[in-house]
């Protein structure tokens, strides 16, 4: 079995996390409307969740490029346990099962995000 290069890994998982966030971010924005009469929040909490989405997106690209990677790793994926337990929460709020189901699919996204950035942080050699 190959060992998992936790660089390697680690870089990947926030380049697709960033990706992820501002596809996201940017469908949740233009969409706000029938988004938020599906869980019952107001157009603008949406659209602005959205907008927070894609800054988020560049931040995490901005700390891949300037932060040490162990340090960048442990920020994001400490952002996206709290994302996922946020957007979780919000499904509380969906008039549909459909709803329901939707936003869950989007939190368990966002807890992926957060395991694999875990697992890059198990696999970075220790710090000397």
């Amino acid at each position: 079995m190959r060992r998992i290069d936790g660089d390697v890994f680690g870089r990947w998982s926030l380049r697709l996390d960033a990706v992820y966030c501002a596809v996201l971010g940017t469908a949740v924005a233009l969409a706000a409307e029938p988004i938020a009469q599906g869980v019952a929040l107001p157009p603008l909490v949406i659209a602005a969740a959205g907008v927070a989405v894609v800054v988020w997106a560049g931040g995490v690209m901005w700390m891949l490029a300037r932060l040490p990677l162990r340090r960048a790793l442990g920020l994001v994926m400490i952002a996206n346990v709290l994302a996922a337990l946020a957007v979780g929460l919000v499904s509380l709020t969906a008039a549909t099962a459909l709803i329901v189901g939707a936003v869950l699919a989007v939190s368990v996204d966002v807890a992926l995000f957060a395991t694999s950035q875990a697992v890059a942080l198990r696999a970075l050699p220790a710090r000397g």
